[in-house]
């Protein structure tokens, strides 16, 4: 069951629903209680966690501060929550005056009355460090009457002690820390500033500092799971960890529009998301200055990290000005600096998705490389198993039964025999007999069509049983009584021969397997039908495996081959499908053979345009591991599809050790890419030694 997230205000949860809904900084959450302990009362430890916008610092503090007021253990400790923002504070003392304020709605009820008296009298007070001691007198008052210590809760400081006016603010605020042992402070910053880095400010090395980097796969998932209440595979949640960074903030976002919606759907409501939020994104930027707007925006447009001349000169500002801008955009956490380059920095915007929004709001060729990366990914992310997406189908007979397309009517017959390999087999033949009663709907005799499908749905159900025996003799009655007719139930007889053909080869009679499949592929239905396209590229498949099987070699390439050519550009998406695996068998058919690979990859780098919207990565990638990685990049790299293709030429470039400057969302993609690829390398050095396994005349997934 999905739960009550706020992804921009957690403060409006109570504590129930903050603790309910914190499933990720787990290990940060114990670290800043572990430094809680540590506060002995004669001294303490103070704590900062810095994170970027969005990564869970408010919720974060917040999930402390419930703790502390909910478990006993912790009743020696009293919690004061500052306002997100304190734009109210100007000064050292109006610090102190702001957590007065902030005590006077928080006390239990019977300190609440003489807390505000306090605060109306006291805020008048004109002199500022008299102001400051008559606040803290309050606050220890309060402390000392109720035996606790009081725990501090202040964000964004980098921007509080900034925004003051006082240069000797730090040092009032040290020395206060330092000496009052009844005060400890646990504040947030988006980024690590002077005040706490530099040896000449009063903060240096005060704080302890708590980190939060972005959410890996394993974070994510607890998180999609907790807010969208779906189970979805880990290679979808990989996609969105690398679209929103790992911020909590927009994957929160993403998970709230994923209902309903397919992986494919959701990737590509990526330009619905930042048009929904474009008013989020523009507020940030208008909060900085000119200048620092134009850094930010250039930084949007190159869109990978950059080195301040680079920059500058997009700006058309001065080299040593527009580092000043950075170095100050870096501390307020809207820049972050490419690690293990010491000798040149290297800069990008903090959170993906305002790079991913102003290129996509700009239009144009501006947008292009970011629609080719969502492509590119939906292509590599996408579960891969027919199946995991035609099951839906299942699910409600009455809306295929009103309307039943060609499309729809192979896509149902796949998820049938999906659905009874996986053991629904109730709901598999009902939905089969269901498909049968359609394609012979209108057609033939009604008492003929029902009795080829009874019978076909209960050989289908003996073969289920490994009842192998009587599902042929079923198959044979229904061959010999219908199969001579030109006529529908004709279609029906094909698919006897096609199973016939399967049960044979699971017996180990593959000379009559071959036999059954040379006939189904004769049939008069299987050649002039194309709502039956997908069947006869199954057969197809089907007649190539068992080639291979039989160590026939050469003619199952040849078999494979015809079946690629034929459905390689179905507009059938399970044809497709099919046609996708037979290039697979013609791989590791192939492996090592460069040259033929690399046929392959050429033609599948010709049929590879602009106007298609999916590069067919998997089995881009099938046919790119049987090539040597600088033979590949060169093909690629020469083809008009080059662009559509940039996670896997970087892959490619990164194996031959070459240098790459591309997004960092480019670069993790194409770290996958590489994992990728050294997969399918062993996977085909395996398979080319090997006959296929039994189930493998069955469409599936590859490995992973």
């Amino acid at each position: 069951m999905a739960v009550n997230v706020k992804q921009y205000n957690p403060g409006f949860l109570t504590d129930k629903e903050l603790i309910s809904a914190f499933c990720i900084r787990l290990h940060e959450f114990d670290s800043l209680l572990e430094s809680l302990h540590l506060c002995t009362g004669s001294s303490n430890v103070h704590t900062i966690v810095i994170g970027p916008r969005g990564s869970g610092k408010t919720h974060l503090l917040l999930r402390v501060a419930a703790h502390v007021r909910q478990d006993a253990a912790w009743a020696g400790i009293f919690p004061i929550v500052f306002a997100e923002e304190s734009y109210e504070v100007a000064t050292c003392g109006e610090l102190w005056l702001e957590c007065l304020n902030r005590l006077s709605d928080q006390a239990p009820a019977s300190d609440r009355n003489a807390l505000r008296l306090s605060y109306n009298e006291i805020q008048a007070t004109p002199d500022d460090l008299t102001l400051q001691d008559r606040c803290l007198g309050a606050l220890l008052d309060f402390a000392d009457r109720r035996g606790q210590r009081l725990l501090l809760i202040v964000e964004h400081l980098h921007r509080l002690l900034a925004d003051m006016a006082d240069p000797h603010a730090g040092w009032h605020l040290r020395h206060t820390l330092q000496t009052e042992p009844r005060i400890i402070w646990l504040g947030s910053a988006a980024g690590r500033f002077a005040e706490i880095d530099s040896s000449q400010h009063a903060l240096y090395d005060f704080f302890r500092v708590v980190t939060l980097h972005p959410l890996d796969v394993r974070a994510c998932t607890r998180l999609w799971r907790a807010v969208s209440g779906r189970e979805d595979a880990p290679r979808m949640i990989r996609a969105l960890e690398i679209l929103t960074g790992g911020n909590p903030r927009w994957l929160t976002i993403m998970a709230r529009c994923s209902a309903g919606r397919s992986f494919r759907e959701l990737m590509g409501s990526v330009l619905d998301l930042v048009d929904e939020h474009t008013e989020y994104f523009k507020s940030h930027l208008e909060a900085l200055s000119p200048q620092e707007r134009r850094v930010c925006l250039a930084l949007a447009r190159i869109w990978k990290p950059a080195a301040a001349r680079e920059i500058a000169a997009q700006t058309r500002l001065n080299t040593s000005h527009c580092s000043a801008l950075l170095k100050r955009l870096v501390q307020r956490g809207a820049v972050a600096i490419e690690e293990g380059n010491a000798y040149r920095q290297r800069y990008y915007l903090a959170e993906r998705l305002y790079s991913i929004s102003y290129l996509l709001r700009r239009g144009g060729a501006a947008a292009d490389p970011v629609r080719a990366l969502i492509d590119f990914m939906v292509g590599l992310y996408a579960p891969s198993k027919l199946s995991d997406t035609l099951e839906s189908l299942s699910r409600d007979a009455d809306v295929l039964s009103a309307r039943i397309a060609e499309p729809l009517r192979e896509a149902a017959f796949d998820a049938s025999l999906s659905l009874i390999q996986a053991g629904s087999t109730p709901k598999g033949y009902d939905l089969f007999g269901y498909v049968m009663r359609c394609l012979n709907s209108g057609l033939a005799p009604a008492h003929e069509a029902q009795t080829a499908t009874e019978l076909l749905t209960e050989a289908l159900q003996r073969f289920a049983q490994n009842q192998d025996r009587a599902g042929l003799a079923l198959c044979d009655e229904l061959i010999r009584r219908f199969g001579t007719r030109t006529e529908p139930p004709c279609d029906v007889a094909a698919l006897a021969l096609q199973a016939k053909a399967e049960a044979l080869a699971r017996q180990g009679d593959y000379p009559d397997a071959l036999d059954a499949c040379s006939q189904a592929l004769a049939r008069k239905p299987f050649r002039e039908k194309p709502e039956l396209g997908f069947f006869a590229a199954y057969v197809g498949y089907q007649q190539g495996a068992l080639l291979w099987r039989c160590r026939r070699p050469a003619e199952a390439l040849a078999a494979f081959d015809r079946v690629s050519k034929a459905y390689g550009r179905s507009a059938q998406p399970a044809s497709a499908h099919i046609a996708m695996h037979a290039v697979i068998g013609k791989a590791v058919l192939s492996f090592p053979d460069q040259t033929a690979s690399e046929t392959e990859l050429a033609a599948l780098l010709a049929g590879l345009d602009k106007a298609q919207k999916t590069p067919p990565v998997q089995l881009m990638g099938f046919v790119v591991a049987g090539i040597p990685a600088d033979r590949a990049l060169k093909l690629i790299q020469a083809s008009s599809a080059a662009a559509l293709l940039l996670p896997l030429t970087t892959a490619l470039q990164q194996e031959l050790g070459q240098k790459t400057r591309v997004a960092k969302e480019t670069e993790e993609v194409a770290a996958d890419v590489q994992r990728e690829l050294a997969t399918l390398r062993g996977w085909l050095q395996q398979r080319r030694c090997e006959t296929p396994a039994l189930d493998e005349t069955r469409i599936e997934a590859k490995p992973t």
